[in-house]
């Protein structure tokens, strides 16, 4: 007989497997709903921002930067495509062994590169701009969370020239000198935010712009600069430094109706592609940052200034006290013996003790007066960073030793824009003229503030003709075929310790043409060698400036250079000097159907007949009459535009 198992014991067993998994079920539900109330709502936040970091990272980039052009379209600044490696640390496997490997291949020291990945953040820079080849070698190398980005580096393709004025960017192209940094705003490429989203093994597969109709390029900028010019002023720049031994030099090219700056050079040059290489003394744009007291440069506006307030006039006679004069407890000292001279051979002598003389005369508040007028004492309205205001006491602290000094540019500073400021407005035939870089600024002087006469410009443009074109200071600034005007300037340095040192300033600024205009050149050279004199130090360096001005292709091409002066201009130069006479100038009409015979015919009267025709002229070799010709004689033009080269012979 078969026994039977107790029917209650199984059925105690059964409900307890039921209790069981359904505990289980309810333990597992339960815990399911806890770690998701975990995940959605305790630690949302947190694990949906790191999925983002994960899947998806954003970056910032940069516009490219504005490129920079000459007032010809040639390119003095341009932005270029680079490569740049950064690393996302969330998706890197082993961070020592990649560390070891990219300080290897970007030559970078691996412990610095540990500590960067070592931070909380999903984009880290590791090198910026590097090189093709290191470029190629990070993809080579395929390290999980490393990758490349584009990038833009500014070039400066014409290396050194225009380098202090230009100016540099820094390695996030913001720029850090010169008009890189007055333009940056204008320059500067707008901010873009791109998401990178990447499959579960970190491939980006899409790359999406999060503000795809902003516009992030920078603005191009174009000068009022000609680079043809700037190669030639910065040659000739150079040259008058180093023949000179002078610790540093500014030279500047200025078209008179417009205020144009057309070139404007520094010396020593600075290459601002490798900035780095050089101190931040080289940097730096003597022209618009450095004050220098003008010296014999100011005689000009002093002069204009008694001629337009009645004091004096340019026959008026000055004893110049056989070049000592005892003023109170100072002496004022003249180059030469000189005894009584006109206010034209004060000018053109460059006498301190005429001007000085006919500073006190003139009074130190009109003095005043006129030199704020012509803005000495306040910066341009030239787009370059960090002018100088100058240095101009008020006139009611001035001693009279003071205004005899500051009569003939002592004693008072500025900086070499605002002085070439001042000379625009009196070559514009007294109506105050700013200067300009940028071209779409440019345009015909319209302003009617009038600081000196068109009569008393003219009288003293001619004093400056004087100085060049007979026997005064700047004799070395003659130009063959165009009459120049000019002041020289000599100006003994300030000492640190107190009173002047033996270091001298020297300068000199010019016109072409004399009595009209259309350029002015300026040259300094900072602590030249004895001899250390402005008329022949800088004047050189003009003459061979306004040679090339005169001869280059376009240097005649902004506006008509005619030439004209009255009989009672002439007059009037006969009668201040009767060492020298001046012949009436000749006209002679230039048959422009065919190519004219000018052989044997004195340059200046080819070079005024021609351009009166509408001519373009171009000398080859020095001289005074017209050797041979290019195209000959009787032949036709070639082309609509009509322009014939003069060989030079030195004639008499």
């Amino acid at each position: 007989m078969t026994r039977q198992p107790p029917r209650k014991k199984t059925k105690e067993y059964s409900r307890i497997k039921i209790g069981l998994v359904l505990a289980f079920c309810f333990i597992f539900w339960g815990a399911l709903w806890a770690r998701a109330l975990q995940v959605q709502v305790l630690q949302g936040e947190e694990l949906a921002e790191q999925a983002q970091r994960q899947y998806f990272s954003q970056e910032k980039i940069m516009g490219k930067r504005g490129e920079i052009f000459d007032r010809q379209g040639r390119v003095l600044a341009q932005s270029v495509r680079s490569k740049s490696v950064y690393a996302n640390p969330f998706l890197m496997d082993d961070i020592h062994a990649q560390a070891a490997e990219l300080g290897r291949i970007l030559d970078v020291d691996p412990d610095s590169i540990r500590v960067r990945l070592g931070r909380k953040s999903s984009f880290v820079w590791l090198d910026r701009k590097v090189s093709d080849r290191v470029a190629h070698e990070v993809v080579s190398a395929d390290l999980p969370g490393v990758f490349i980005v584009d990038e833009h580096s500014r070039v400066y393709p014409q290396k050194h020239m225009l380098g202090q004025v230009l100016g540099f960017v820094g390695i996030d192209n913001t720029g850090l000198e010169g008009l890189e940094r007055s333009l940056d705003k204008r320059l500067s490429g707008a901010e873009m935010v791109l998401v990178r989203q990447r499959d579960a093994s970190g491939q980006r597969f899409s790359l999406m712009p999060r503000q795809p109709d902003q516009q992030v390029d920078g603005e191009d900028v174009h000068l009022t600069i000609d680079s043809r010019m700037q190669f030639h002023v910065e040659q000739a720049l150079a040259d008058a430094v180093e023949e000179n031994n002078g610790q540093s030099g500014v030279a500047m090219v200025v078209h008179v109706p417009t205020g144009d700056i057309l070139s404007w050079a520094n010396y020593p040059f600075f290459n601002p592609n490798n900035y780095r290489a050089s101190s931040p003394d080289i940097w730096r744009n003597r022209g618009a940052t450095d004050l220098i007291e003008p010296g014999s440069t100011l005689k000009p506006f002093l002069v204009a200034a008694a001629l337009e307030e009645n004091v004096a006039r340019g026959d008026s006679l000055y004893y110049c006290e056989q070049g000592q004069w005892r003023l109170g407890n100072n002496q004022i000292k003249d180059v030469r013996e000189y005894g009584w001279l006109t206010v034209n051979r004060i000018l053109r002598y460059s006498s301190n003790i005429g001007a000085a003389k006919v500073g006190m005369d003139l009074g130190a508040g009109t003095l005043h007066s006129y030199l704020t007028r012509l803005g000495l004492d306040q910066a341009t309205g030239a787009q370059v960073p960090g002018q100088s205001r100058g240095l101009l006491r008020p006139p009611n602290t001035w001693s009279n030793m003071d205004l005899a000094t500051i009569s003939f540019g002592q004693g008072m500073a500025t900086s070499f824009l605002q002085l070439a400021r001042a000379y625009a407005t009196l070559g514009n035939h007294g109506v105050y003229t700013d200067l300009n870089i940028l071209q779409e600024q440019s345009s015909p002087v319209s302003s009617q503030q009038r600081v000196f006469s068109r009569g008393v410009s003219r009288d003293v443009l001619a004093m400056m003709r004087d100085s060049v074109e007979r026997d005064g200071t700047g004799t070395r600034a003659r130009i063959s075929g165009i009459e120049v005007g000019g002041k020289t300037g000599t100006a003994q340095k300030a000492s640190p310790q107190g009173g002047y040192s033996d270091e001298y300033v020297a300068s000199f600024v010019g016109f072409l043409p004399a009595m009209d205009p259309e350029y002015m050149i300026m040259v300094l050279v900072d602590e030249p060698e004895s001899p250390y004199y402005g008329g022949l130090v800088a004047a050189p360096a003009f003459q061979r400036i306004g040679g090339r001005l005169l001869s280059s292709q376009k240097g005649l091409g902004l506006r008509s250079l005619a030439l004209d002066e009255s009989s009672a201009d002439r007059e009037s130069f006969d009668r201040e000097n009767d060492r020298f006479s001046v012949a009436p100038r000749q006209t002679r009409k230039v048959d422009t159907s065919s190519v004219p015979d000018l052989r044997g015919t004195p340059l200046r009267l080819a070079v005024e007949s021609l351009i009166q025709a509408g001519i373009e002229p171009r000398l080859k070799g020095t001289g005074v009459k017209v050797r041979e010709q290019n195209p000959s004689p009787g032949s036709s033009w070639d082309g609509e535009e009509k322009h014939i080269t003069l060989k030079l012979c030195p004639g008499t």
